[in-house]
């Protein structure tokens, strides 16, 4: 990974297991985007997260097979 993506993936890390994220991580960040490409990938992540949350407390297995109609 270069470091954009490594910086990307340490803010999803991040915002995915701890919630807080710490300033080193944040500060990679603003190195490779604008303060509002850092919101829209926020809300981005947040949307990702909310889904699979919402999928794993309903307990819906997002890849089963559809049956036939």
């Amino acid at each position: 990974f270069d470091n954009l993506q490594r910086a990307v993936l340490a803010y999803t890390d991040s915002m995915t297991r701890d919630i807080h994220v710490p300033d080193d991580v944040f500060v990679a960040l603003r190195g490779h985007f604008s303060e509002k490409q850092i919101v829209e990938l926020t809300v981005l992540i947040g949307t990702y997260n909310m889904h699979t949350r919402v999928l794993q407390a309903l307990e819906v297995d997002a890849e089963a097979e559809k049956p036939a109609s």
